[in-house]
């Protein structure tokens, strides 16, 4: 037997399945907002996350520039200072050779000196008229050599000065227009570039410049 039929059940049915669909759809919807809200907050989070490694990072290599660049100035100047003290070292030594050369020069055998002399002053021949001036112990050997170069027919118009000169040995000619320089030192001068290369090998165990 049929169930007699009851227009307000039924409206009543239709109210329940409205209010169900609504509020399964309002939760759907409000599901979707927090997901994407989420979804949101996660991307703001990694986003701030990666500005703050990124910073992080900027910073840290910031600093490590910084400390590097301090330990590159620190090097510069201790590698700066220590090329200086070795430079003036090895200029110390090279001039303490050059004078202990000199030493050596003024210390010469009376014999080979003369005969150094004797082959300075036979180079000045023809130079013209002039004052020799030389040491006062140089002044008697000096003397004989003029006179017997002379005897040998070497053309030299030099007289000895009663001005004593202060030197190692040899003598300064002073002619009307300029001086000709043969003592020792400048002797050694002249020679001393030449001989700089072998006494820095000697010396350094290489190839370097000097001082002058």
């Amino acid at each position: 037997m049929p169930f007699p039929f009851h227009p307000l059940s039924e409206a009543k049915v239709s109210i329940e399945k409205v209010e169900q669909l609504i509020l399964t759809k309002a939760r759907e919807e409000a599901e979707a907002l927090l997901a994407e809200a989420q979804k949101q907050a996660a991307t703001r989070l990694r986003d701030a996350e990666a500005r703050l490694r990124r910073r992080n990072q900027e910073e840290v290599e910031r600093y490590r520039r910084q400390l590097q660049e301090e330990a590159d100035r620190e090097l510069a100047a201790s590698t700066t200072e220590h090329n200086r003290k070795l430079l003036t070292e090895r200029n110390r030594l090279l001039a303490e050779v050059r004078q202990r050369a000199e030493a050596r020069v003024a210390e010469r055998p009376q014999p080979a000196y003369r005969r150094w002399l004797a082959h300075q002053l036979r180079g000045l021949a023809g130079v013209g008229e002039g004052e020799l001036i030389c040491r006062s112990d140089d002044r008697e050997p000096i003397g004989e050599l003029l006179k017997e170069l002379t005897d040998h027919a070497v053309s030299l118009e030099l007289t000895l000065s009663a001005e004593e000169l202060q030197s190692a040995g040899g003598f300064v000619v002073r002619c009307t227009e300029y001086d000709v320089d043969v003592t020792l030192e400048s002797q050694l001068r002249a020679l001393w570039p030449d001989v700089l290369p072998r006494v820095v090998t000697q010396l350094f165990g290489g190839p370097q410049g000097g001082s002058e």
